[in-house]
């Protein structure tokens, strides 16, 4: 039986865990399953952490070797890591970023893509050029649609009180993955980011002081392309 190849495409390190660390253990846990992360940038724009834990020009190599950990944590099978600008990606010119991930898509060959949905859930404009040029490289490199497509998404019945994220109705949502065997990787993962900590103690009070069992259950994605044969609770 051959592997089943999940690529993963996100924007900045942390990203993954924040978006589907636990499907991503999951999976990356899985004899029959492959699974690869494309990250199309080092995070070189962002925080080096208060206090700082390196200078803003170490940056983007302090967050790759963060990333490097986490998923190695995660138990991920390939990582790419591309060097495009931290909150540059919707100023390149649009062709540059789909090509890149084209090339990998064409390359890596797998049968499911993951990435943001186009409001890119914190409506980062880094997430939503992601999204766009992953799913302008698909419809190039796969007319056919034989790769899935899935977008990691929040149901509007899963938001928290008073938070900024974009959600998705419920009734696009397409599949849900229970993740709660795997709350421990996910907070160590999220763990590495260490220069992301206030973004990671925002988004997961606790977790930095090893509270795992606040953490999520569930992980939710909306099938894009195809629109058939979509499984419930499964990305395969």
């Amino acid at each position: 039986m051959s592997q089943y190849h999940i690529l993963f495409i996100f924007a900045h390190p942390d990203d993954e865990t924040f978006a589907c660390g636990g499907t991503l253990s999951r999976y990356a846990g899985d004899p029959d399953v492959q699974t690869s992360l494309y990250c199309a940038t080092p995070g070189d724009a962002g925080s080096p952490g208060t206090p700082p834990l390196c200078t803003q020009e170490e940056l983007g190599q302090y967050r790759a070797k963060e990333l490097a950990s986490a998923a190695d944590v995660l138990g991920i099978d390939r990582l790419i890591l591309r060097d495009f600008h931290d909150r540059s990606l919707e100023h390149l010119p649009k062709e540059i970023l789909m090509e890149d991930i084209k090339k990998t898509i064409e390359n890596i060959r797998p049968d499911a893509v993951v990435t943001f949905p186009p409001h890119g859930i914190s409506g980062h404009p880094d997430h939503q050029a992601v999204q766009l040029a992953t799913l302008k490289a698909l419809q190039q490199c796969d007319p056919d649609q034989r790769i899935r497509l899935y977008y990691v998404v929040i149901p509007q019945s899963e938001s928290r009180e008073n938070s900024s994220v974009y959600t998705t109705p419920d009734e696009a949502v397409t599949t849900r993955i229970n993740v709660a065997p795997y709350r421990k990787r996910i907070m160590k993962a999220l763990q590495q980011h260490r220069t992301q900590h206030k973004s990671v103690e925002k988004v997961f009070p606790g977790v930095l002081n090893g509270d795992w069992q606040s953490l999520r259950t569930w992980e939710f994605f909306q099938a894009v392309r195809p629109l058939t044969g979509i499984s419930s609770d499964s990305l395969l």
